[in-house]
């Protein structure tokens, strides 16, 4: 019993997490879609130190521009690092696509104020269930907001 159970344990685990490590939306492509970031709504974060951090902060995404700002908390530490040249900022404001494969979000005309941000920076974005949406690395998982 305990040879099947351990069997069906281990068939269940490569159905559900394929070689790639995404999970697989019901057989549905990964792939993100610019229709979907603009339904990004953020749940929770890592932030590099390995807990999960409620959503104390917004960022949202409109057609083409994305904007970041303090809540409750400060913006992380981690995503002003990777967005900015400075330490500290209330918001920040930009452009975002997606590369061709929709695997990648790519921001540019960062700013915050009117300091300008990196002229680049481009962050992994996976779907990896239903409505579930990894962004980054530390992560950041979003949800969609109902249309």
């Amino acid at each position: 019993m305990a040879g099947k159970l351990a069997l069906t344990l281990c068939v269940m685990s490569v159905i559900a997490c394929p070689a790639s490590g995404q999970i697989r939306d019901g057989g549905k492509d990964p792939t993100v879609t610019a229709d979907q970031v603009v339904r990004l709504r953020l749940d929770h974060y890592d932030a590099g130190d390995r807990k999960s951090h409620a959503a104390d902060f917004e960022w949202t995404f409109s057609k083409e521009e994305f904007v970041i700002k303090k809540g409750k908390g400060a913006i992380p530490a981690d995503l002003l690092k990777k967005l900015l040249h400075t330490e500290a900022a209330d918001e920040i404001r930009g452009k975002w696509a997606l590369d061709k494969g929709g695997q990648t979000l790519v921001f540019t005309q960062i700013k915050a104020g009117q300091t300008a941000g990196k002229k680049e920076v481009r962050m992994a974005i996976v779907h990896t269930g239903v409505g579930v949406f990894r962004l980054g690395d530390p992560e950041y998982v979003f949800g969609l907001k109902d249309k």
